[in-house]
């Protein structure tokens, strides 16, 4: 069965997909926020405010806050990415779109979403070397000793996620997000 022209499953898949983006983003950028205010708080108000009244209070920042965040972001940003491409956000530059005849504009939007998969699966393949010469000589976090792979394997899943949601809408045009006519 179809929904317009796309699969129940596919057009299922893609919501699913593009909530659990969603949620990631969210909760990334909601981490990276509270670590922050936390860290603030906790040099700014909670330490003096404890000496003052006597308390011997060390450090009293979040150990690694801006390295933490700095790893969320990593996280919110790619699958901002995938938030992006789903909803039809991302920048597209409008040089050549008045080049070819407007009765063309299905087919053309077609090899864009082809060749704009195939730019990702390519970007993807590069963000796996870089992961994986990071996980080859054991790179961690300074001062947390995690493994920064794992944190970074975001990137190549973030570019994969486009590329096969490209994909996707090269298949299925219809599945693809409306393309904003307002210029900016």
């Amino acid at each position: 069965m179809t929904v317009g022209s796309v699969p129940v499953a596919v057009s299922s898949l893609l919501k699913v997909w593009h909530l659990v983006e969603r949620w990631i983003a969210v909760i990334a950028f909601t981490l990276i926020g509270a670590l922050i205010f936390a860290d603030v708080a906790g040099r700014e108000v909670i330490g003096p405010v404890g000496t003052a009244l006597g308390f011997e209070m060390g450090s009293t920042g979040v150990y690694g806050a801006g390295k933490i965040s700095l790893f969320l972001l990593v996280i919110g940003a790619f699958a901002g990415l995938g938030v992006s491409v789903a909803t039809g956000t991302q920048i597209v530059p409008r040089i050549a779109f008045s080049w070819v005849p407007a009765s063309w504009a299905p087919h053309v939007d077609r090899i864009a979403n082809l060749l704009s998969g195939l730019v990702f699966v390519a970007v993807t393949y590069y963000g796996w070397v870089f992961v994986s010469a990071s996980r080859d000589i054991g790179t961690v976090m300074p001062g947390l000793d995690m493994p920064v792979w794992i944190i970074q394997a975001a990137i190549p899943i973030g570019f994969l996620s486009a590329a096969i949601r490209y994909f996707v809408f090269a298949i299925w045009p219809a599945s693809a997000p409306a393309r904003e006519e307002i210029p900016e």
